[in-house]
């Protein structure tokens, strides 16, 4: 279960400077907030010559606060001519604030301010686990991480830079100053990474030294004689892996196969840190595939248990939720809703516990709340068979046109090459060629992302066998009924199937689930089928017969196994089963990949939700960047995990 997060909220003590009841301690010296920022946390960590020179820098923050630090950082890295070309600040956070607070609370600051508004601006739904923040075109990234501080680190993956320890005082909060907490630290600095804090307490100095840095007093600030800075140096080893290093690529250019929404939503992360990518699809234009549904849910999952996937689905949803807001702001695009969801119950029992599904859980109410049937049906507009839940932000969206919005934002970036069919790939070098079926080379590059639906192990070969990508097709069909002749909602309603608002005059609901079903033709039984569902969500929508002009629309979903994604590395086989005894008992991330080649798959029936997080993951992964989810979640959807499962079945022999 993910931890509850509880929002903080701005409280001033006698002096002006805001203080938290719960930890009895202000958040930053009564000597001024940013000269702390400045003097105690960037200077302590040597900033900003550190960074100077570099492509990326990473820094991580325990107590993000007020976001004080970190706008301080922001407000170095623009004034600084040798800044990195990227500024990865990851903060951990329990107790956040809300956007007002931050807002309002750095208005008075003329350089501060400006920027304070912009971070207000893109300031996420307070849920738990990780949240991305994009700032200045892409070039300074917020990963924000609501969670307790040793649990976060513990559930990181990533290579640090510096440390800021900005926790509440050492014995107002313990535990942000733990072993857990600078075990954490260690297993994910760089060579030489350095820390820097504003306390001297014993336990801080022999806690940091006892996970491998070397650390010493520093004039301190604001009537503090002394402060801690340091460096990781361990004398004996403290890791029993390396943080992943920043790979090193020929060139910037990447291969992407397959044009629908997961490939370009990879084409579109990777772009926007400047790669240059040629994007393939057989097709004669966009999202012709799995992603050429009329329109489909973008919506989150709420399990009981907070499970895998449905931590990464509501991750992926509100980064995409987001994206969406960047690229359709107003709702002035036609392929974009953003109308709200309804999710009925599944019956009489669970309706009920909704609420307190919702409060175990520690969602928000702009996240999530609890409806009966009259309230569902209000927001519907139309007679809702039961209440459930209300998600404000759900949407429905037509994956073509996301994708050509994001084609013409980066135009010159992504260059698309319809109507070419790629047969395999091959490794010449140190690139990728993908082949015709002719064997003809198609384009090259250091880096392959296979992003094909349906295709993907077929294109993979012997890169990715049934081992590596067991993926099944599965069948479904939509019902699409004309809008005037139906009681449509205005909302997404779902329950058992879905149905969506009027797009373009129709209303589309379904969908069916046939597996290993390659039949592409229209179905009339599925046709009622899918009515039959419909009428059971919205009772006024009870058809004896099929309404007249009733259209219907097949596609294919690639689905894996256990129903979550494939994003990430494919593993190496030809490197592995040689010393499979030896990876049987090995971590699933560091089982050996081949170099350059990824995989964005699997996406089933979640691919508008998941596409997009699925992208920024792999373009993060290909940079060497801190990613956008916690390594539980990277493990769930590593290609290499149902290798790794297949070797810790099989036998010592195999």
């Amino acid at each position: 279960m993910a931890r509850i997060i509880s929002p903080a909220s701005l409280v001033l003590d006698a002096g002006g400077t805001p203080y938290a009841p719960l930890y009895d301690d202000v958040y930053h010296s009564r000597a001024g907030g940013y000269a702390q920022a400045n003097e105690v946390f960037m200077a302590g960590n040597r900033l900003p010559q550190a960074w100077g020179g570099r492509q990326a820098f990473a820094i991580v923050e325990i107590g993000f606060g007020l976001g004080t630090n970190f706008l301080a950082t922001w407000a170095a890295w623009r004034a600084d001519p040798r800044r990195p070309a990227r500024l990865d600040f990851v903060a951990i956070e329990l107790h956040p604030f809300n956007a007002a607070d931050l807002r309002g609370w750095h208005a008075r600051d003329p350089e501060i301010g400006p920027l304070a508004a912009q971070l207000a601006a893109a300031w996420p739904v307070l849920t738990p686990g990780i949240h991305r923040i994009a700032l200045e075109q892409e070039r300074v990234v917020l990963t924000l991480v609501l969670d307790e501080a040793g649990a976060a680190l513990a559930n990181l993956r990533l290579r640090a830079d510096a440390f800021y320890l900005d926790g509440f005082a050492p014995a107002r909060n313990p535990e942000a100053w733990s072993r857990p907490v600078f075990h954490g630290m260690a297993r994910l600095a760089a060579p030489g990474a350095t820390v820097a804090t504003y306390t001297v307490a014993r336990m801080v100095a022999d806690g940091l030294t006892a996970a491998g840095f070397a650390v010493r007093k520093a004039p301190g600030f604001g009537g503090k004689r002394d402060m801690l800075v340091g460096q990781f140096a361990p004398r004996y080893r403290v890791r029993r892996h390396e943080p992943p290093p920043a790979p090193h690529w020929p060139e910037r250019h990447a291969l992407v196969i397959g044009a629908g929404i997961a490939g370009v939503a990879a084409a579109d992360s990777l772009a926007a840190r400047g790669w240059r990518v040629s994007l393939l699809d057989s097709a004669a234009g966009l999202a012709r595939g799995g992603s050429g549904t009329p329109a489909g849910a973008v919506h989150a999952l709420l399990a009981r248990d907070d499970s895998r996937l449905a931590r990464m689905t509501r991750a992926a949803f509100l980064y995409m939720d987001r994206r969406l807001a960047q690229f359709a702001p107003h709702q002035a695009a036609d392929w974009y809703g953003a109308c709200g969801r309804v999710d009925c119950a599944a019956d009489a029992y669970e309706e009920a516990q909704a609420g307190a599904v919702i409060a175990a859980l520690g969602l928000p109410p702009d996240f999530v709340r609890a409806i009966d049937a009259a309230a569902a049906s209000e927001l519907a507009g139309t007679r809702v068979a039961r209440g459930g839940y209300w998600f404000a932000r759900g949407a429905w969206l037509h994956a073509g046109g996301y994708c050509a919005a994001v084609l013409a934002a980066r135009a010159g970036r992504i260059r698309l090459h319809a109507g070419s069919g790629v047969d395999g790939l091959r490794r010449e070098g140190e690139h990728w060629s993908a082949c015709d079926a002719a064997g003809r080379v198609l384009a090259s590059a250091p880096v392959a992302v296979l992003a094909a639906g349906v295709d993907l192990a077929t294109i993979a070969g012997a890169y990715g066998s049934a081992q590596v990508l067991p993926l099944r097709l599965v069948r479904g069909q939509l019902t699409g009924l004309p809008a005037a002749a139906c009681r449509a909602p205005r909302v997404l309603v779902s329950g058992d199937g879905y149905c969506l608002p009027p797009v373009a005059g129709r209303m589309w609901t379904g969908a069916s689930y046939g597996p290993g079903d390659a039949d592409p033709a229209v179905r009339v039984e599925e046709q009622r089928s899918n009515l039959r569902r419909l009428a059971q969500l919205l009772p006024d929508n009870d058809f004896g017969a099929l309404p007249a002009d009733c259209a219907g629309h097949v596609g294919f979903r690639a689905v894996a196994p256990d129903r979550l994604p494939l994003v990430g590395a494919l593993p190496d086989l030809r490197a592995i089963m040689p010393q499979a005894v030896a990876y049987k008992g090995e971590q699933t991330h560091a089982l050996p990949r081949h170099p350059g080649l990824y995989v964005s798959g699997g996406m089933a029936s979640r691919g508008l939700t998941w596409a997009a997080l699925a992208g920024e993951t792999l373009a993060s992964l290909i940079e060497g960047e801190p990613p956008p989810l916690e390594a539980d979640l990277l493990d769930a959807v590593d290609p290499a995990r149902f290798l790794q499962r297949h070797l810790r079945r099989a036998g010592p022999a195999e």
